[in-house]
């Protein structure tokens, strides 16, 4: 495997683990709030692409 192909994957491996560690934190800090009520809670309307 070329060198690149190596940092690439660990790279991507360290950004999975930074991922799953913010979440876990998240979920110690918010045990009641679900992923629901914390979606709605905030604006996400750059997921969605209306046409007005």
């Amino acid at each position: 495997m070329a060198q690149s192909m190596i940092y690439f994957v660990v790279g991507l491996a360290a950004l999975l683990v930074a991922a799953f560690m913010v979440a876990q934190r998240y979920r110690r800090e918010h045990p009641a709030e679900e992923m629901t009520q914390w979606l709605d809670s905030h604006h996400m309307g750059w997921l969605h692409r209306h046409k007005h």
